[in-house]
């Protein structure tokens, strides 16, 4: 394999700071650094008139300057062999170290496992869930290995690794493909740190060549006739934390919210307008701002939701104390009530929202309303939905 080397190109007034109108006026001349698909300025110190640059040969004019030029090219081009030799591995922000000196590395580790535990102590700020999570594949490791060094993280030591977690069992069952691969994508994060603080080469990491078995999950979805089950069941004021999972569910259902979003809902969130209830919210995942309509949407059932919660005493989320784990819990109860057989869970309520949705509205609202970058993300809630299929099939006109 041919080792790609940074390739250097000089750039002249990049950002545009002559005057047009003035002869005198200077630019910098920057050298150009390109590596990776990824691109990084350097200033060379030289400031020129527009009349001293060679456009067509992309230079300076004076052989002077640019042989000085040539000389700094030269020795960055050193520094990146000098380097590479070193350390076995390269970026564009290691040319940062050419002016500075050069930090000693970290004194190592004694092996991989200190390492991987010691990373996730210093995560703590991370979200409970996803902390249980990787601590869970921390603990598969430490049971799958005491004590691993460095130097064993390979190909071998991953595949044995990927053989143990295919033999436990988590509640009397084998662990999913799915939650396999989940374990290894938390390993695979921490091989990629000691990459980074230079305890293993890149060129040695193992997930390479490595690549966990996965399968894809297809969640549920309700139909109009599951949801209007959902809508009429009643409760006795002693169960009223069920009702809460029920309308919290079912906000999720008519708005296509995530559950975290859901989750943070507060009164000052809801917004009623002279047409109706406007929720405008920020998505937990991607960041992204977005306002819902809720008098719009399913002919005004999430708005009735919101109302029933929007008195809410010192602006505290609706939903308050109800956790995942607790709905999806309550959602058990409540589909054998409304007599729905399927294993109801809060991700249903997203893939219910699309579903129903693609057959009212064209697909790039459902896309807007799901907030889809992409709208082949979108079309990947919409599998193995027959009703969706028979209603596209009667519309077509067979003459």
């Amino acid at each position: 394999m041919v080792t790609k080397f940074t390739d250097f190109s000089l750039r002249f007034d990049r950002r545009g700071q002559l005057d047009s109108n003035d002869k005198e006026s200077t630019g910098l001349i920057e050298i150009r650094m390109y590596y990776n698909g990824k691109a990084s300025y350097k200033s060379t110190g030289y400031r020129i008139t527009r009349e001293q640059w060679n456009k067509k040969k992309n230079v300076p004019k004076d052989t002077l300057m640019l042989r000085n030029i040539e000389t700094l090219i030269s020795e960055l081009k050193a520094f990146e062999s000098e380097y590479r030799a070193i350390h076995k591995t390269w970026c564009l922000d290691d040319f940062k170290r050419k002016d500075n000196p050069i930090p000693e590395l970290p004194k190592k580790k004694v092996s991989f496992t200190e390492f991987f535990k010691e990373q996730l102590d210093g995560e703590k700020a991370l979200k409970q869930p996803s902390l249980r999570t990787r601590l869970l594949s921390f603990e598969y490791f430490k049971k799958f290995r005491e004590n691993v060094r460095f130097d064993e993280v390979n190909y071998h030591l991953i595949q044995s690794f990927d053989l143990f977690l295919h033999a436990q069992k988590a509640s009397g069952r084998k662990l999913h493909l799915n939650t396999i691969q989940k374990h290894h994508k938390h390993v695979r994060k921490y091989v990629l740190e000691a990459i980074k603080y230079r305890y293993i080469a890149s060129i040695d990491n193992p997930y390479l060549d490595f690549k966990a078995s996965s399968q894809p999950f297809e969640s549920n979805f309700l139909t109009w006739e599951e949801l209007q089950r959902f809508e009429e069941l009643t409760f006795e004021k002693k169960e009223s934390m069920l009702e809460r999972c029920r309308d919290m569910f079912l906000f999720a259902c008519y708005t296509g919210l995530r559950f975290n979003d859901v989750y943070k809902i507060r009164p000052s969130h809801l917004h009623e307008t002279s047409e109706g209830v406007e929720l405008n919210y920020q998505a937990n995942k991607t960041k992204k701002f977005g306002q819902k309509f809720l008098y719009l949407l399913f002919d005004g059932k999430p708005q009735m939701i919101a109302r029933k919660y929007m008195s809410v005493e010192n602006d505290k989320t609706i939903f308050k104390g109800l956790t995942n784990p607790k709905v999806n819990a309550a959602l058990k109860i409540i589909a054998k009530r409304a007599n729905v057989p399927k294993a109801t869970k809060f991700k249903d309520a997203r893939n219910t929202f699309a579903n129903i949705m693609a057959m009212l509205v064209p697909i790039n609202v459902v896309q807007d309303e799901m907030q889809h970058s992409m709208l082949s993300t979108t079309q990947g809630y919409f599998k193995n939905n027959p009703e969706q299929k028979k209603q596209a099939l009667s519309k077509i006109k067979w003459e």
